[in-house]
This record gives C-alpha cells, sequence and structure tokens, in this order.
C-alpha cells in the first residue's frame, strides 16, 4: 500500500468528520452498556472538535492525515498538554487499511513532532474495546499508567478506561 502521512488542512475536513463520527459511532456503542451506562452526542462532539481545532495547530498540535490515492484512509492528532508532555488523540484507520502499517507510521509522525515541541512524554487515553489498538500502542513501545489531569472524558467513562504514556526519545 502506497500512502502517505500529510498534515490536516480545511481541504480534508469531510472526510475527517467521516473518520470521526466512524470512531465516535464505534466508541458510543460500547459505552451505552454496563459499567458507564453513557450516551455520546456525536454531532455535539464532532462540533466541539471543530470548533476547537486552534488546540491542534502548530506550534502546540497538529492534525495528521493518511492518504492514499487523494483518499483519506486515517488520521492521528497531538496536542501539548504541558511544557514537555504531548497527548495523542483520536488514532483512527479505516477498516479497510487496518494491519498495513497506517497507525503505525501516522504513530511515528506523531513522536517526532511532539518532540520537535519539547515533548519528553507523550500519552494517550483510550475506550476499553480498542483492544487491537492497544496492542499496537504496546509494541509502539506505551505503558500503562494511571489517569493523568488533563483527561478530557467525562468521570462516568473513567470505569476501567485504559491510560498510557511512552517516553520520547532524543
Amino acid at each position: 500500500m502506497d500512502f502517505k502521512i500529510i498534515p490536516y488542512n480545511d481541504s480534508w475536513r469531510p472526510d475527517l468528520e467521516v473518520m470521526l463520527r466512524d470512531y465516535l459511532t464505534f466508541v458510543g456503542n460500547h459505552i451505552k452498556s454496563y459499567p458507564w451506562n453513557y450516551t455520546i452526542d456525536i454531532e455535539q462532539e464532532l462540533a466541539f472538535t471543530f470548533n476547537n481545532l486552534q488546540a491542534f495547530t502548530p506550534p502546540k498540535g497538529r492534525i495528521f492525515m493518511a492518504v492514499i490515492s487523494n483518499n483519506a484512509i486515517g488520521t492521528a492528532s497531538v496536542k501539548m498538554i504541558r511544557d514537555n508532555v504531548a497527548e495523542l488523540k483520536r488514532l483512527y484507520v479505516s477498516p479497510s487499511c487496518r494491519g498495513q502499517k497506517v497507525g503505525e507510521l501516522l504513530m511515528d509522525r506523531i513522536f517526532d513532532l511532539a518532540k520537535e515541541y519539547g515533548a519528553k512524554e507523550i500519552y494517550l487515553d483510550s475506550p476499553p474495546p480498542f483492544k487491537p489498538a492497544h496492542d499496537l500502542f504496546r509494541r509502539k513501545g506505551f505503558e500503562v499508567f494511571s489517569q493523568y489531569p488533563e483527561v478530557s472524558i467525562p468521570n462516568e467513562l473513567k470505569v476501567d478506561w485504559v491510560y498510557m504514556r511512552k517516553k520520547l526519545e532524543n
């Protein structure tokens, strides 16, 4: 598969919306049941995300798109949450492209940029049903640790949620 990782710009918004809607729908279907019993307002979450894109602009953040033949197949975002700590947000790869190193290459680009921004560590939080992603995160050097203060999910969702961190080598 011949794809490239490029910085997001507004021309990719429709593609990003589709991928984030798929991501949120997947999460939403799992957290409707016990122990969360939580409902995500997907349209509200998308509006919040797109109204706050400035958190993902240089020099404090960035959104990347994985693209093949001018079609978006994946995305990942990074933002600085402290002077020396970055956060990986919403890594998503289209189901038809999973298992083909797209997520790994998106993360590599995120790691490089986080280091450029001065990060010594990168954190993430992840829904419990994302087991294949958790395995990928471990392969890329992440370790499970405790919740960090900047986690932006509602308290109701923090049951069994996965928090991970990785030290970034210079």
